[in-house]
């Protein structure tokens, strides 16, 4: 009998992911069903980074399709449960979802974060990634729990992160990552009920929401925290920016110019100079 699953997402990173489930070979031999995917408004594409529909990923599987009438799930519940199914799949979903929707698959649910968990729980984990200067990072897949990110791990994918990383290229490589996660996902679902392997609280660390204004560039900040505040803030991100003039300006790049530590602050067309904890630092304009 098939596995029924029901998918979950308004971001880019689900509709990868479900995209790896629909090529993958329990897919095509009939060994998976999915009668509903659940969708983001388009309403709220303006202020979701990353977003994605998927209601033309729905009608080319066969599936139906439904955008969310509220982001914890709760409106959706029993529509849900009439499917039947023996797992929901929520990915790239910024609410969490509450016991009494968790409890509707017969099996459990399942999500994933780009993060080696139990470490990095929490949010904007691409940019926080970038500006802590990590070495490498990892995708887990995890069964879904009351708490952000806190359920039984199924699966980690190891990605290393380069010195030059910026969030644009982490990004892809992150979305190409949950392509290969819900392929394999896929495989392992059909053929039996993963339990997982419990987190380690103890080993558990939390990331915090981050804002635009989190994207600003201070003369305190070193060189080497502006470079790694700029490269973070690229891709589908708000801007790393300096406050010149009364205005806002926007960068995507960064160079140090050697010298003392200055105030300075100079305008050009292309660039900025910003004076630095340890010298100047030429500014690309966005």
């Amino acid at each position: 009998m098939p596995t029924r699953l029901v998918l979950v997402s308004g971001h880019i990173f689900g509709r990868r992911a479900y995209e790896g489930i629909f090529s993958s070979a329990a897919w095509l031999e009939g060994n998976l069903e999915v009668p509903l995917m659940i969708g983001l408004p388009a309403a709220k594409a303006p202020g979701t980074v990353g977003y994605a529909g998927l209601a033309d990923l729905a009608a080319e599987q066969g599936a139906d399709f439904a955008e969310a009438k509220d982001p914890t799930l709760r409106a959706s519940a029993d529509r849900i449960r009439a499917c039947a199914p023996d797992y929901l799949l929520v990915i790239g979903w910024s609410r969490l979802i509450p016991p009494e929707v968790l409890a509707v698959p017969a099996a459990g649910a399942i999500g994933m974060h780009p993060t080696r968990l139990p470490f990095g729980r929490g949010q904007a984990p691409i940019p926080w990634t970038i500006i802590k200067g990590l070495d490498s990072t990892a995708l887990s897949v995890f069964l879904l729990r009351a708490g952000a990110d806190t359920g039984p791990l199924i699966a980690q994918y190891e990605l290393p992160v380069r010195p030059r990383e910026t969030s644009a290229s982490l990004f892809h490589r992150v979305g190409h990552t949950h392509f290969t996660a819900g392929h394999d996902l896929a495989e392992r679902l059909s053929a039996s009920r993963p339990e997982g392997t419990p987190q380690n609280d103890a080993e558990a660390t939390r990331w915090p929401k981050r804002r635009p204004a989190d994207g600003r560039l201070d003369h305190a900040m070193t060189y080497p925290e502006i470079d790694a505040l700029v490269r973070a803030q690229l891709g589908p991100y708000p801007r790393a920016f300096v406050a010149l003039d009364g205005q806002d300006i926007p960068v995507r790049g960064a160079r140090l110019s050697p010298g003392p530590e200055s105030k300075l602050e100079e305008l050009l067309p292309r660039t900025v100079r910003f004076g630095c904890a340890d010298g100047v630092a030429e500014l690309t304009r966005d």
